[in-house]
């Protein structure tokens, strides 16, 4: 019988992120799991001429942390206390920081929202939800926006 006792879900908090939330609650109350919302913050770099990248406005970091922080903690109380709910902030780049949550987290699934990109610029850069499909060494469950 499959067992699932941790559930990773990334949020970005958009409308697609927030369904997948609500499945991958779902799935952990119906699992007695352990549910880990994540939010990654994307480095911010910026040129600086001749030397290379310099990492950009730490306030501003400060800033989104604690929003997003804000934000975690919000849903955390949203989901009620019958969901084991913990949450956690990483930075970098968002399919790496999944993946190696995941994997240090000892998931069984994770859990996360799709857009329906087309066209090259998909083509070309795939989505953050191909890349964890294609590399994750546990089951993905992407849910789609609601129509």
């Amino acid at each position: 019988m499959i067992q699932i006792r941790r559930i990773v879900c990334p949020t970005d908090f958009s409308p697609t992120a927030a369904r997948a939330v609500d499945y991958a609650a779902e799935m952990a109350r119906s699992f007695d799991a352990e549910l880990t919302l994540l939010h990654v913050i994307p480095e911010m770099t910026y040129p600086l001429r001749s030397f290379g990248m310099a990492t950009a406005f730490p306030h501003l970091r400060e800033e989104l942390h604690q929003r997003a922080d804000d934000a975690l903690q919000q849903i955390k109380a949203q989901l009620g206390a019958n969901t084991k709910v913990s949450t956690l902030l990483r930075d970098g780049d968002a399919h790496a920081q999944v993946l190696e949550c995941a994997k240090s987290l000892g998931a069984d699934l994770i859990v996360m929202g799709t857009h329906g990109h087309t066209g090259l610029r998909h083509a070309l850069l795939g989505s953050t939800a191909e890349k964890v499909v294609r590399l994750s060494e546990c089951p993905v469950l992407t849910v789609r926006a609601s129509k």
